[in-house]
């Protein structure tokens, strides 16, 4: 019985780098919805400590790209799902 090191090594190489991937995009998605940091009336930013609810406006191009990298990752993981269950590609 011959075991094929390489092929583990490769499987194992390729769903580390698609795992680290989907946290990076769904990190991603988190910090472009926490743009947009709360100013106070003065237009300066305010401290951590200062801050009450969410005053700051999120630009519409930063929500856009978040919930772009959310449905990639769903994607992914979807996919992901698609390839372990055999009777979804048979």
């Amino acid at each position: 019985m011959d075991i094929d090191f390489g092929a583990i090594a490769t499987v194992a190489w390729v769903g580390f780098v698609a795992a680290v991937g989907v946290v990076l995009l769904y990190t991603l998605g988190l910090r472009l919805l926490g743009t947009g940091q709360p100013v106070d009336a003065g237009g300066e930013r305010t401290q951590y400590s200062e801050e009450t609810p969410r005053s700051g406006h999120t630009p519409a191009a930063a929500v856009v790209g978040a919930w772009t990298c959310f449905a990639v990752c769903g994607a992914a993981a979807l996919f992901g799902i698609w390839l372990t269950i055999p009777q979804f590609h048979q």
